[in-house]
């Protein structure tokens, strides 16, 4: 290595909070001895199970740290750049690599392996000893705790955005048996018409039994429409509890949704249009009709909360259709106020509101976006070039990866 490299190197190590404790001569040590390597952006450099002597410095660029949590998901512990450390771990242990490390872009690193490590340790006094085994400890100390608070906040997230998806839920019982009492009212009185007239004591005539008629066929309409309700309800609330597969009509479940959801949606004057541009042999799909339910739910009730505040009212459009042959497009566009753009990109994120006095959580879109990306492996969009209003696009595929 050159001169002009070891005194660069030993820079960084001297600026690295790992080394603080390291004399001189031992960060030259590891300055002469250890080897440079060069990582293209988005390598890896090792691997969750694979086994390693070596630890690595930051020279120069970033590298992401992903460790599985306790539920066997994906976790970024770290993003590291200029004087970190990783993978000291296997300086203490023999065992396989806890985590993964991907450079993130062109990077420079220094490798430092176990041999170089105890060479430096066998030339150290006592004192200095503990102060290397002190920053082993800490670092892997700092990274289990940085692992802990992670999957904690995970969790945390889990159940609050499963809360909010019972929450959303049981808005809709509360609105459909607040719009079952409609036809049931309405029965009720036609019952007690009925009643009145085959129990007056005079003959039966034609306006009687024409006024008996009418008032069958009011109640044979209203127990339609209670019982159309509580099927469409019925389907979806059972959807929600399960998360197999099943075939159903996409245009239909698209529908019956938003029907059901028109129900909370009149207390604040907001109307739906719904509109089907599939085909008949389109329309079959094999996929989660809860989850879909519930990414439609939650992008209404979120333009009937942000676009049109205040109960002012206005219109929604739905729209179920191919965005290509292999993936179908749900969009949903108002016509309200429409988002800042100083918003637009934490829309997706956890708890970000602009509603918290009202009422918002801030997980409403974060759900939608959890369930479009992690369960129905699509991606969802923001059409931003709107005169007015807002459009969210999901685009999905049609044939769901197993």
């Amino acid at each position: 290595m050159s001169n002009e490299k070891s005194t660069f190197n030993f820079g960084v190590l001297k600026n690295s909070a790992f080394f603080a404790a390291f004399s001189e001569k031992q960060l030259m040590m590891i300055s002469e001895n250890a080897d440079c390597v060069f990582v293209h952006a988005n390598s890896v450099v090792f691997r969750l199970g694979e086994y390693s002597a070596m630890m690595y410095l930051i020279l120069n660029g970033r590298v992401k740290i992903e460790r599985k949590d306790a539920d066997g998901e994906n976790m970024v512990v770290a993003e590291l750049s200029d004087g970190r450390v990783f993978g000291e771990a296997a300086l203490l242990s023999r065992g396989p690599r806890s985590a993964t490390a991907t450079a993130l872009v062109d990077s420079e690193l220094l490798v430092i392996d176990r041999d170089l490590m105890l060479e430096i340790i066998r030339n150290s006094s006592p004192e200095e000893i503990i102060e290397i085994f002190s920053a082993l400890s800490e670092q892997a100390r700092a990274a289990n705790e940085i692992e802990l608070n992670e999957t904690l906040k995970r969790r945390t997230l889990a159940a609050q955005m499963e809360a909010e998806k019972q929450r959303a839920l049981t808005e809709m019982v509360a609105g459909v048996a607040h719009e079952i009492n409609t036809p049931l009212g309405v029965i009720n009185t036609a019952v007690s018409i009925m009643a009145r007239e085959l129990a007056a004591p005079k003959e039966v005539t034609i306006q009687r039994a024409a006024d008996i008629a009418e008032s069958l066929e009011i109640m044979q309409r209203n127990v339609e429409r209670a019982h159309r309700l509580v099927q469409d309800f019925k389907k979806i609330s059972v959807s929600q509890l399960t998360d197999e597969k099943e075939l159903f009509d996409i245009s239909e479940a698209v529908e019956e949704t938003v029907n059901l959801i028109l129900v909370n949606l009149k207390r604040s004057q907001v109307g739906v249009n719904f509109v089907n541009r599939l085909a008949f042999e389109q329309k079959s799909w094999v996929g989660y009709r809860g989850v879909l339910s519930q990414i439609l739910i939650n992008l209404l009730t979120n333009a009937e909360r942000h676009a049109y505040p205040s109960g002012i009212g206005g219109n929604v459009d739905v729209t179920i259709e191919l965005a290509d042959d292999k993936h179908y497009r749900l969009t949903v566009q108002d016509y309200g106020k429409g988002i800042p753009k100083e918003c637009q990109p934490r829309i997706f994120e956890p708890f970000f509101t602009t509603a918290r006095s009202k009422g918002g959580t801030g997980l409403g879109l974060a759900i939608v976006h959890n369930l479009v990306v992690n369960v129905l492996k699509g991606e969802i969009r923001l059409r931003q070039e709107l005169q007015k209003g807002s459009a969210f696009q999901v685009v999905f595929p049609r044939v769901l990866p197993d």
